[in-house]
């Protein structure tokens, strides 16, 4: 039987394999002519619905000069005040409103499921642009209708001014190491930190973008830092040395060696509490206050994760997990917890295991963290 299921390597010069090992994270790659399901993105009329919705979020960015942008947030009824103004319409996160959307991400199963961050859907009139900027993480780049000039770079950017008095960090006088014009179906990826440019080429431009979650060193350690200090009851405290009979406000090595013991704390930390830290953090990364409403059809046997929902596992061993959603943790069988976290679409069959597992499924359906194939 073919296999129909969409990659985005399928008919490409390039393997996965050789991908990962020379692309990935490192330097832009352009991908021609892909099978991306983009059938399933919302068109232009669609996109200022969606816009227009409670709760949506999104920007229109434009620019009198096409060398400052500002930005109008959350009012796409700006629109037509803006028009000669080369306006762009981006609408953030819209699989959590249009949730069949997340079948391109079935194209590119070599992301880990918890660094999906969201898909950003842009509408953009001939001549307009976002300006030349940089980002700070993974993006895939998938042209669903029309055509875009990209302008990138081959490698990250790292002495470049900023345009002044503009609402966008623009880079100032950008002269690109590649131009590349994409239609329907290519596909530009750019690592973190690699400088690019759109133009839309024609009126009726739609671009998505795949976002990928890029938490810094510093939030993570705080993460680390904060689930050590709540194991500390409140009687742990810095104590005196009591060896000066006149004391003075000087720093001393009583004070630096109590102070690296805290420290050496983090060091002694197992992998299942680093687990437990990195579980708790990812699975709660930029979570949404304002979220659609789901159908939760306990009939059907096809399901899907609440697409406004973050999940991801840790193995305990060959036979059990943990499991973490939204800063919550569960404990469930590792099949359970594969089965859950590594697919798109879930036959109902596949999570009825144990009693355990049985339960937990029903506790994530009367939660909504499971919902109905839409």
């Amino acid at each position: 039987m073919p296999n129909n299921k969409p990659n985005i390597f399928k008919g490409q010069a390039i393997t996965a394999e050789a991908f990962l090992a020379d692309y990935w994270q490192q330097r832009p790659y352009l991908f021609r002519h892909t099978d991306l399901p983009t059938d399933t993105v919302p068109s232009r009329e669609q996109l200022f619905e969606l816009a227009n919705q409670d709760g949506v979020q999104s920007r229109i960015i434009y620019s009198r000069d096409q060398h400052a942008y500002q930005a109008i947030y959350d009012d796409p009824g700006a629109w037509p005040s803006v028009i000669d103004q080369h306006p762009t319409l981006l609408v953030s996160d819209i699989e959590k409103w249009w949730p069949q959307t997340l079948a391109i991400l079935s194209a590119l199963p070599f992301i880990k499921a918890w660094r999906f961050d969201d898909l950003m859907l842009s509408y953009a009139p001939e001549g307009a642009s976002v300006g030349a900027h940089i980002d700070q993480y993974d993006v895939f780049l998938v042209q669903v209708k029309g055509q875009r000039q990209w302008s990138y770079d081959d490698a990250i950017l790292t002495d470049f001014e900023s345009v002044e008095d503009s609402d966008l960090a623009v880079i100032a006088d950008y002269t690109p190491d590649n131009t590349e014009i994409l239609s329907p179906g290519d596909v530009l990826y750019l690592p973190p930190r690699i400088a690019h440019h759109g133009i839309s080429l024609d009126d009726d431009c739609l671009t998505l973008s795949v976002g990928l979650r890029a938490p810094s060193d510093a939030e993570l350690v705080t993460a680390v830092a904060d689930y050590v200090a709540q194991q500390y009851p409140e009687s742990a405290r810095l104590k005196d040395a009591g060896q000066e009979i006149n004391a003075t406000a000087a720093i001393s090595e009583h004070e630096i060696n109590h102070l690296r013991q805290q420290i050496n704390r983090l060091q002694s930390l197992t992998d299942t509490e680093l687990a437990h830290i990195f579980g708790r953090f990812i699975s709660s990364y930029r979570l949404l206050d304002d979220i659609p409403e789901y159908s939760t059809s306990a009939d059907g046997d096809k399901l899907q994760k609440n697409p406004a929902d973050n999940f991801v596992y840790y193995a305990i061993d060959k036979q059990q997990a943990y499991l973490y959603i939204n800063g919550e943790q569960y404990t469930c069988s590792l099949t359970f917890a594969r089965q859950l976290c590594d697919q798109l679409i879930i036959q109902r069959q596949q999570l009825m295991g144990s009693s355990q597992d049985q339960a937990l499924f029903n506790e994530l359906l009367a939660g909504q963290h499971l919902i109905a194939v839409k």
